[in-house]
């Protein structure tokens, strides 16, 4: 095991290997370079999320200072590198030969592997990926134990044509080349939308065209086609980038995501009746619309009591673990949400706590100060796998005072005002307080707040009422999280608390001290709390 590095390059890259401490790891690349989606291959500098040779460079001597024995590696999985990429790389690890992987086959293995399921149906959504010489967008697997095997593909690109519906919106705020944002921004503005019915055919008819291009390796941003059907939902008006606002923008991305589960719904419904037997795995981007999630989970719970689960990271920053899961089946149904990149700058924290006098803290402290609506970050051991912040980069809040949403939004996160925040419960006491709870440690579900509890919870309930949970649990929970929820229990509060990633606007999720500080400095964040110290303004 120490001997193997799995490297996927393309955006949100990772690396997975064992380090020093013969501990696996699951590096995500941004968190490193602190740029969003970072890819570490060349082919990729053209992009935004491309790094250049130098933070290559600079990624690899990490990566060889952390392994366990660089000099002995001597086979590294890989996916999405050139020529030029795997040079520059075999100049740090000379005696490694490369094996190639494929995309939504690693994905299931991500998925399936992680899960503990037995038997599963995995469904692999997204964008597209090179599955054996082809572009593949979307597939689904029967994983039996140690071995999946593939089941069947389905020709529609939901992952592309979610996404560029976010083209027209003008309340998505856009930067070059960054439309890998653009689809969770239009998840949380389709609520303030409805579905129009004579749109409802376009669009679908929108999704079919998009994925005709794809599969013919035409990028989405000349899709003429594309083009042309949204035009005919607004005869009068000029369509370009940003053209659509209001109403018009938010009934067009309410309608998108309905087509986006119908047709879903429509391929996947006859392959969870015919296997009825198995659990669900849903991975790929696609399985971080947690609208659509929910509806899932709750149907295939009502048809055949089946479970369903979406790992931490279902999207590609998943595919190195999957390459590494396959080689070694040991490591599968282990737990890694926690096993991501270190602070790297750890060795400061005790010169901060001096310059900055910081006092070590209680949870009954940490509470304390919520109660009081202020808003503290949380900085603990590793990061995180995934996009989502559980806990060991996590900014957190008491959901119940008046504001506190636009508060983030405006002065902390700075970003746009109708993207909603998501809770932490319990597992034990979310029924109290949501609707149709599902276990949610990654929070990969959205359920409804309950009527009498909205107004006690407005930061967290979002204008459709909806939720996207973490649920914590003795077995499987957050032990800072546990602690400060079941100290609200005791003080009979409501236990739940607000939580949102902790990075700098533009920025991945945070590794640094010094970033933590500098969200401290500059934004109304009111405290943080770096390894048990409280720092404050």
């Amino acid at each position: 095991m120490k001997n193997v590095i799995a490297f996927y390059g393309g955006h949100d890259a990772s690396v997975t290997f064992v380090d020093k401490n013969d501990r696996v790891r699951v590096i995500e690349i941004e968190r490193h370079v602190k740029q969003r989606y970072a890819a570490f291959s060349e082919e990729h500098d053209h992009r935004s999320f491309g790094i250049g040779t130098n933070k290559r460079i600079e990624f690899l001597d990490y990566l060889y200072d952390n392994i366990s024995d660089p000099e002995k590696v001597d086979t590294i999985l890989f996916m999405s590198m050139s020529p030029n990429d795997i040079e520059l790389v075999n100049k740090f690890f000379p005696n490694a030969k490369w094996k190639e992987m494929h995309h939504h086959q690693s994905h299931a293995y991500c998925g399936h592997y992680q899960s503990g399921f037995e038997n599963s149906i995995i469904f692999s959504i997204d964008g597209g990926g090179m599955d054996y010489g082809n572009i593949i967008t979307t597939k689904a697997f029967l994983g039996d134990g140690e071995k999946i095997e593939q089941l069947e593909d389905c020709k529609i690109d939901f992952g592309t044509a979610y996404m560029s519906i976010g083209k027209y919106i003008s309340e998505i705020k856009k930067k070059p080349d960054d439309a890998l944002a653009w689809a969770g921004k239009i998840m949380g503005l389709c609520a303030y939308g409805k579905v129009r019915e004579e749109w409802v055919e376009p669009i679908e008819k929108f999704y079919r065209t998009i994925s005709e291009y794809t599969h013919n390796k035409i990028a989405f941003r000349d899709n003429s086609g594309g083009n042309t059907i949204i035009q005919e939902l607004f005869p009068n008006t000029i369509l370009t980038q940003d053209c659509l606002k209001g109403e018009d923008s938010y009934d067009l991305a309410a309608t998108s995501q309905f087509v986006f589960e119908k047709l879903l719904f429509e391929w996947m419904k006859p392959l969870i009746a015919n296997h009825k037997d198995r659990d669900i795995v849903l991975v790929g981007g696609c399985a971080l619309n947690v609208l659509y999630n929910q509806k899932l989970s709750e149907y295939v719970f009502d048809t055949s009591m089946s479970k369903l689960y979406v790992p931490p990271n279902p999207s590609d920053c998943g595919l190195s673990l999957g390459f590494f899961l396959e080689k070694f089946p040991e490591l599968r149904k282990r737990d890694f949400v926690y096993d991501g990149i270190e602070l790297l700058d750890i060795e400061d924290l005790q010169t901060h706590v001096s310059d900055r006098n910081a006092k070590e803290v209680s949870t009954k402290e940490i509470v304390d100060i919520i109660k009081r609506g202020e808003i503290v970050g949380l900085v603990y051991g590793d990061s995180e796998i995934g996009p989502r912040a559980l806990g060991n980069r996590s900014i957190i809040c008491d959901p119940s005072f008046e504001n506190m949403k636009d508060i983030l939004n405006k002065k902390v996160k700075f970003r746009e005002w109708y993207r909603p925040f998501a809770p932490v419960s319990m597992l034990h006491h979310s029924n109290t307080y949501f609707h149709k709870v599902f276990e949610s440690n990654y929070m990969s579900f959205a359920p409804k707040v309950k009527e009498e509890y909205q107004e006690k919870l407005r930061a967290i309930t979002h204008v459709d009422e909806t939720s996207r949970l973490q649920t914590v649990s003795k077995m499987n929970g957050h032990s800072v999280f546990s602690d400060i929820l079941n100290e609200l229990k005791d003080r009979n509060e409501i236990p739940v608390i607000l939580n949102t990633s902790f990075n700098i606007k533009g920025f991945p999720i945070l590794t640094t001290i010094e970033d933590a500080l500098h969200v401290l400095d500059n934004t109304e964040l009111d405290h943080v709390v770096i390894e048990g110290y409280l720092f404050s303004k």
